[in-house]
């Protein structure tokens, strides 16, 4: 399906809504100067304004857009989202978006496979409430019913948890990862089809194994750590194949992605990139002499 190109716009927002859509995830609603459109999988690098802006500004998947009001689902992991989730109603942010490439359109005869963890949510869930159609089948993980934003979902979505503390009386979770849900949906999908998915790097990687085991195609949104959003300050690449150079090269997230081909990864680097990311202590700063 083919889609008009979107139009990167850098103007200023104003906090319309920033809250809790569970214990651990959070959505902000920022109404921009002016209207923009985007692409599923696209995302945002939002900033504070004026003398108080970061030197780089933070990436943030695009939720959702109605006209100039765009949102983002986030979690507090650093300094950057700790200071977005004390943004009030007026408060100003920067935005420069919509960037990167999105993922692709539905394809009229494959049935799609979405599979997001945590804030993995928002480019498979606008793909979904673009292009959704019966027999697409969505999947979502979280720790455990608490962490699961559950009127966000709605009923279209199938839902996993690490811990089943928390999950209402009226819902329904798999006890497990939610890649092994997927899997359990997937055996009951009319295939081949098409897998979408974006969430940390193990379960990209299981989604990645699950779509070859079962011949269908796949198509991932990475988390990267950003810097600039389109591809100057290289500080977010990832290995790819490419036939051009051998055995692979390190392709920049931001403006070749976020969303790869699973095939083009070259997992036993990549994974090791981010186990090492991940897993690195912070060491304490050097005295000065």
């Amino acid at each position: 399906m083919n889609e008009p190109a979107t139009i990167t716009r850098s103007c200023r927002g104003s906090v319309l809504d920033n809250g809790p859509v569970s214990r651990g995830l959070l959505r902000l609603d920022l109404r921009l100067e002016v209207p923009v459109n985007f692409l599923p999988g696209q995302f945002a690098m939002l900033n504070r304004s004026g003398g108080r802006a970061f030197v780089f500004g933070r990436p943030f998947s695009i939720l959702a857009v109605d006209g100039d009001t765009v949102s983002f689902l986030y979690r507090v992991v650093g300094r950057g989202t700790a200071v977005l989730a004390e943004l009030e109603p007026g408060d100003e942010l920067t935005f420069l978006g919509p960037l990167g490439r999105p993922f692709p359109g539905p394809d009229v005869v494959r049935p799609a496979l979405l599979v997001g963890g945590g804030v993995g949510l928002p480019p498979v869930a606008a793909w979904l409430a673009r292009w959704g159609r019966d027999g697409d089948v969505a999947c979502f993980g979280g720790r455990d019913g608490h962490d699961v934003p559950w009127d966000l979902l709605g009923s279209d979505w199938a839902v996993s948890v690490d811990e089943t503390e928390g999950v209402p009386a009226d819902h329904t979770a798999w006890h497990g990862l939610v890649t092994e849900l997927a899997a359990d949906r997937l055996a009951h999908a009319e295939g081949p089809g098409t897998v979408l998915a974006c969430g940390p790097v193990p379960l990209l990687r299981a989604a990645a194994d699950l779509a070859a085991r079962e011949d269908w195609d796949c198509w991932l949104s990475l988390e990267e750590h950003m810097g600039c959003g389109y591809g100057v300050c290289k500080g977010c690449v990832v290995p790819v194949r490419d036939p051009a150079v051998s055995p692979w090269r390190n392709a920049t997230c931001c403006s070749e992605g976020p969303v790869f081909p699973a095939a083009d990864i070259v997992w036993e680097v990549y994974g090791a990139q981010a186990s090492l990311a991940v897993t690195e202590p912070e060491r304490p700063p050097k005295e000065k002499p």
